[in-house]
């Protein structure tokens, strides 16, 4: 969701696992099952990743560091990701219009829940609230029109 443009893994030296060695891939079992969460969101919900950009700008991150992302379809659709939970504003002020906030759990996936705002508006820096539970594991916002 940073702009990336796929996955490689790497499991180490140090592991009895190692990158040279590996033979048994269930011990990185639960990888694949956040790789399989992942692509059902983007499926599930038809996400246009191909027309979205980086835009952690608008989460307050110009340093591009690890405290929070944004991948955006200006206008249309933002995906606000906070790896440590908590809460953060998106900058709304060059659109306008009214967006949902959803959230979703991208350590169990499933639908789509209700936080504690519910909609945000265009025209200024909005608060995407929190998380429906769990506020301090990482959660994805997704705030649509």
């Amino acid at each position: 969701m940073a702009g990336g443009a796929g996955v490689e893994y790497y499991f180490g030296y140090k592991l009895p696992q190692n990158d040279l060695l590996c033979e048994d891939f269930r011990s990185r079992d639960q990888s694949w099952d956040f790789a399989r969460i992942a692509l059902e969101f983007f499926q599930t919900h038809k996400i246009p990743f191909w027309e979205m950009k980086n835009a952690d700008a608008l989460v307050g991150n110009t340093r591009n560091d690890n405290s929070r992302y944004c991948l955006a379809k200006a206008g249309e659709v933002y995906l606000v990701f906070l790896p440590n939970g908590g809460t953060t504003e998106l900058d709304l002020t060059a659109v306008s219009g009214a967006f949902t906030v959803r959230w979703f759990n991208p350590r169990q996936g499933g639908t789509l829940q209700t936080g504690s705002v519910k909609s945000v508006n265009g025209g200024g820096s909005r608060s995407v609230g929190q998380a429906p539970q769990d506020a301090e594991a990482d959660w994805l916002a997704v705030i649509r029109r």
